[in-house]
Order: C-alpha cells, then structure tokens, then sequence
C-alpha cells in the first residue's frame, strides 16, 4: 500500500472518529485544506467541476463557503460558547 493511499484511510478513519465523537474540527480542517487546495489549482468540485476561469462567480462563492464552514466547525471545538 502505498503511503498516500494508506493517508487516505487513516484521514477516513480519523474524520469517522471525530464525527462519532462529536467533534467538529478535523472537518473543519478538511474544509481549509480544500478550499487551499483549488485556489491554488483553480478548479473545484461541487456536483461538478467548477473552474475559476469560466466561472468565477461561482468559484469564490464555494470558496468563501468552505473557508467560513472549515473556521466555523474549527470555532465550535475550541471555542464552544461563540459557535
């Protein structure tokens, strides 16, 4: 197994744990990295691909989505009382 594919399971692993468990911020973590991920690549997957340049409107608007999910879900393990 190679080591990316072995991350893979352990990410899926991780992220049932925290969900079973209740928390919240390795989705939210999840979300940042995504999110990073297609700003530097230009390109987003929703239902289908979105690319920054043919659809720019749509692209930031995932973006701004997925940055403020990922520091919402961060906000609401470390800082209960203001999520």
């Amino acid at each position: 197994m190679t080591l990316s594919r072995f991350l893979n399971y352990l990410a899926f692993a991780l992220l049932m744990i925290s969900l079973a468990l209740g928390f919240q911020s390795l989705w939210g973590a999840l979300f940042l990295y995504w999110s990073a991920r297609s700003i530097g690549t230009g390109h987003v997957f929703l239902l289908s691909a979105v690319i920054r340049d043919e659809d720019p409107i749509l692209f930031w608007l995932i973006q701004f989505a997925w940055v403020a999910f990922g520091l919402w879900m961060i906000a609401a393990d470390v800082l209960p009382a203001f999520a």
